[in-house]
């Protein structure tokens, strides 16, 4: 089964030069070139995922929305993930960030708001190009800033959730 991919409902101004351009020169090159170039080793998801329960945490687990954000965005510092040591053996610790998140999406978009009490939203990243990379779930450490000078789009910042798993 294909995932869908989450459609941007941000509300662009045709009068403002940046929001002019983010659909078709923006977006349409990032769409275009990047998976064209292999430079995006990359997918991104938005996942909300809810329990049976009054609350996260209680009664059986459904995904009920995942999508694949698109262009797919730059994983800007996978590097700030590590190997740790721990008590069981060696865990990854760290945090990633993305950029060059498209302008159409909006923070409820990206960040799964407003959620349910029995909801959770997560960041899924997942290699591109076959190298066998596993997928990872993450969640937000700081809001999503929209960066309209150097990269054009949202900046999300995310870290990794132990014990958590999905397959698109």
């Amino acid at each position: 089964m294909a995932v869908p991919v989450l459609v941007g409902a941000a509300v662009l101004d045709p009068n403002v030069l940046v929001d002019s351009l983010v659909p078709d020169v923006i977006d349409g090159l990032r769409e275009d070139l990047q998976p064209q170039f292999g430079v995006r080793a990359y997918r991104v998801y938005r996942l909300i995922r809810t329990w049976s329960g009054a609350r996260v945490g209680e009664g059986t687990i459904t995904v009920n929305d995942g999508a694949e954000l698109r262009p797919q965005p730059l994983v800007a510092v996978w590097d700030g993930l590590r190997f740790a040591q721990a008590a069981c053996g060696v865990e990854e610790l760290g945090e990633v960030r993305l950029t060059e998140v498209s302008l159409t999406y909006t923070y409820a978009q990206l960040t799964g708001a407003p959620l349910a009490r029995n909801q959770e939203a997560f960041i899924a990243i997942g290699e591109a190009h076959g190298q066998g990379n596993p997928i990872r779930l993450f969640t937000h450490t700081k809001p999503p800033f929209v960066d309209r000078v150097k990269d054009l789009g949202w900046v999300v910042w995310l870290r990794e959730v132990k014990g958590a798993s999905w397959l698109p």
